[in-house]
């Protein structure tokens, strides 16, 4: 009786988005080849040099087709944190002047009830 392979997908949250993306157009990835399922099938395959070297080759495009992706994602992501950054500092900044104008506004609202903002003794005006 033959056994087929247990499924690639068997276990899914060893592959991401993008891997399953990749394996629907026929293609792979080191994720997907990682899978305990391919590398069951990989140790019991009995290939020839000529195969062994095709099979190579090919893995080694579509490695390098990964590590370009890597890279442009790293820089990608380098590229938002700098900007979080920068918005960031511009945030605390408007905070700050914010915080400024929200201080000057109350101190002039209590002087004119004739409260002194300044020291810790506030004076009310008698009211008629």
């Amino acid at each position: 009786m033959s056994r087929s392979p247990p499924s690639l997908y068997s276990i899914r949250e060893e592959i991401g988005p993008s891997d399953h993306q990749v394996s629907c157009f026929g293609g792979t990835t080191s994720n997907i080849e990682r899978l305990p399922s391919r590398l069951q099938q990989s140790k019991s395959l009995h290939r020839s040099k000529d195969k062994q070297i095709e099979d190579l080759s090919y893995e080694i495009s579509y490695l390098k087709a990964e590590l370009m992706w890597n890279k442009d994602s790293k820089h990608a992501l380098q590229q938002f944190q700098e900007q979080i950054h920068h918005l960031f500092y511009k945030i605390e900044e408007y905070l700050i002047q914010v915080d400024t104008h929200l201080k000057e506004s109350e101190k002039n609202y209590l002087s004119l009830w004739g409260i002194s903002g300044d020291d810790g003794d506030n004076e009310r005006v008698g009211m008629i």
